[in-house]
C-alpha cells in the first residue's frame, strides 16, 4: 500500500499553489513603499508623497519655520497669511505652510510624479 501524505490544510479542501517564479514579497509599506531614491516627502503624519531625502529634508524645515513665515498681523488669509516672499506649499488641500514659490512649484511638480514612484 502506498502513502501519500497530505497537508492538515488540504483535508479541508484548501488548495494553495505558487512557485517561485511568480511569487514576490510583501512590500515593506505596501502600496505606499517608495522606489529606490525616493522616501516619503511627509509634510503630514498622512502624506506618503515619494521625493528625494534632500526634498524631505527641506520639507521638514519649512514645517519647523511655518509659524515664522506667518505675517504677525495676519491679513486677506487670517493667521495663515504668509510674509511678503512666502506662498502656501500646497502639498496636500489645506497645507497653508509657508514656503519660497520654488518650493510650492516642487511640490506640485511631486505630487504630479507620485504614482510614478511608488513600486508596483
Amino acid at each position: 500500500m502506498k502513502f501519500q501524505y497530505l497537508a492538515p490544510w488540504a483535508a479541508f479542501g484548501f488548495l494553495l499553489i505558487s512557485s517561485p517564479s511568480s511569487y514576490s514579497a510583501p512590500l515593506p509599506y505596501g502600496e505606499v513603499t517608495c522606489k529606490q531614491g525616493y522616501v516619503w516627502r511627509e509634510a503630514h503624519t498622512t502624506d506618503y508623497v515619494c521625493v528625494t531625502p534632500a526634498v524631505r529634508a527641506q520639507t521638514k524645515a519649512d514645517n519647523q519655520q511655518a509659524n515664522n513665515r506667518r505675517s504677525p498681523t495676519g491679513g486677506p488669509y487670517g493667521r495663515d497669511t504668509c510674509k511678503s516672499g512666502y506662498v502656501w506649499r500646497d502639498a496636500f488641500q489645506g497645507d497653508h505652510v509657508c514656503v519660497v514659490p520654488e518650493t510650492r512649484s516642487q511640490a506640485a511638480d511631486d505630487n504630479a510624479h507620485a504614482e510614478e514612484r511608488f513600486v508596483r
